[in-house]
């Protein structure tokens, strides 16, 4: 009986460890990915990040183009309609 209980215990550790083994491949795979995935947004973003100071830029000169728009007919390059809308929704 004391070798059948050694027996089945080596068996139980084995498959523990190789389950463990799969486990940690597993983690460590999706770690890899994450981080794949991570550099390429950080890359995306270096390349694509526009910053603040143009940002405010072009939100003023299209605040200038909005204003002449509406100011008179043909001037600006924007093509804007006065809305005479003087509440907003509430719902």
């Amino acid at each position: 009986m004391g070798k059948v209980a050694v027996g089945a215990a080596v068996v139980c550790a084995a498959a523990v460890c190789a389950a463990a083994a799969l486990v940690v491949r597993h983690r460590m795979i999706s770690s890899r990915k994450w981080a794949r995935g991570l550099a390429i947004v950080k890359e995306f973003e270096e390349k694509c990040g526009t910053p603040i100071g143009k940002l405010r830029q072009l939100a003023d000169a299209m605040d200038v183009e909005m204003h002449a728009g509406l100011a008179s007919e043909g001037g600006s390059k924007l093509s804007m309609l006065i809305s005479y809308v003087d509440n907003l929704p509430t719902g």
